[in-house]
């Protein structure tokens, strides 16, 4: 393992069973019977430069490592092993679809994370690492941040299935835009957490698998924990958009139906008039001959003559069950 030198990472620690030290960029220390976590932004150019520099990084794990999209993976090499995992910040105002990647490349005796944005689960795993309860290798290291980002999935997953809840519950008694376009964005957000949360389901059944070929049982059951609450969010998110493909359905029916209605009143009107227009219409030309056309009494008979048309109609419409 090569000795820390160049840019300044966003943390440097030595970490032991029963220790733990934050250390300076350049600082030199005996790191006997513990390991080195370096944890870099890597959109910094310096983080780059300090890849690069490194022998022991293959280029093919540098690529990856700064690649500008990735979705969760884990690849085996002859130096270690890659690891890609996505996470949420559970911060007002974000989506919940936003997804932030952690780039993880493990060798003998050292661990290199990176990022682009801060993530709030690392920096709560550092804060309990530094009250003292400290991994005892890198492999629960590892874990430990693949269940730290598995956790805050889970908190974006319950509030995205209260607003389905919110949206199944108005569906009932509405059908307004809105309330569409709510279904229609929790279903987006539904269908990008699934793109990443289905390989990272198979990027952590890797990670047992390893494991297991460390023969580290208790390590390992701690990551079958986090392996099964994702594999539990991969199978929530397909109910949910199961149940969002339910609600969705019932509200295209509800407008159907809707719509469906107000043409049949449109066309009731128009049956209704159209016997009445053609008898006025046919009266009302201009041209000689005309029936009564002189008699005072034809306008009021004219329109008793349509009152009792306009009720035979109305009669022969219920009897034909028109009126629903």
């Amino acid at each position: 393992m090569a000795q820390t030198t160049g840019p300044d990472p966003v943390h440097r620690f030595a970490v032991g069973s029963d220790s733990f030290e934050e250390l300076a960029p350049d600082e030199i220390v005996d790191f006997a019977g513990r390991f080195e976590w370096l944890h870099f932004d890597w959109t910094r150019p310096e983080a780059r430069k300090f890849l690069e520099s490194d022998p022991e990084i293959d280029p093919l794990v540098m690529k990856a490592l700064l690649a500008p999209e990735t979705r969760p993976r884990f690849n085996s090499f002859a130096g270690g092993i890659f690891l890609n995992l996505r996470g949420i910040n559970p911060k007002p105002g974000m989506q919940q679809d936003e997804m932030i990647s952690l780039r993880i490349w493990i060798e003998k005796g050292r661990v290199i994370t990176l990022r682009r944005v801060r993530i709030e689960a690392i920096n709560d795993m550092v804060l309990e690492m530094r009250a003292g309860h400290t991994p005892s290798s890198i492999e629960e290291l590892v874990s430990r941040m693949a269940s730290y980002l598995a956790r805050d999935i889970g908190e974006s997953l319950i509030t995205l299935n209260e607003e389905l809840d919110q949206v199944e519950e108005l569906a009932i008694g509405e059908t307004d835009e809105d309330l569409r376009s709510r279904l229609a964005e929790a279903r987006r957000q539904s269908i990008v957490l699934r793109r990443y949360l289905a390989p990272q389901r198979d990027a952590l059944q890797r990670w047992l698998e390893t494991l297991q070929e460390r023969n580290l049982p208790d390590v390992r059951e701690y990551a079958r924990e986090t392996h099964d609450a994702v594999l539990r969010y991969v199978e929530d998110l397909d109910a949910f958009r199961d149940r969002a493909g339910i609600i969705q359905d019932e509200l295209l029916t509800r407008l159907s139906d809707k719509l469906n209605r107000n043409m049949f009143v449109l066309a009731m009107l128009s049956v209704f008039f159209l016997p009445l227009t053609f008898v006025t219409g046919l009266l009302g030309v201009n041209v000689a001959g005309i029936p009564l056309a002189d008699a005072s009494w034809a306008f009021g008979a004219l329109c008793l003559g349509l009152a009792v048309m306009a009720v035979l109609q109305l009669a022969a419409f219920k009897y034909l069950k028109w009126f629903r």
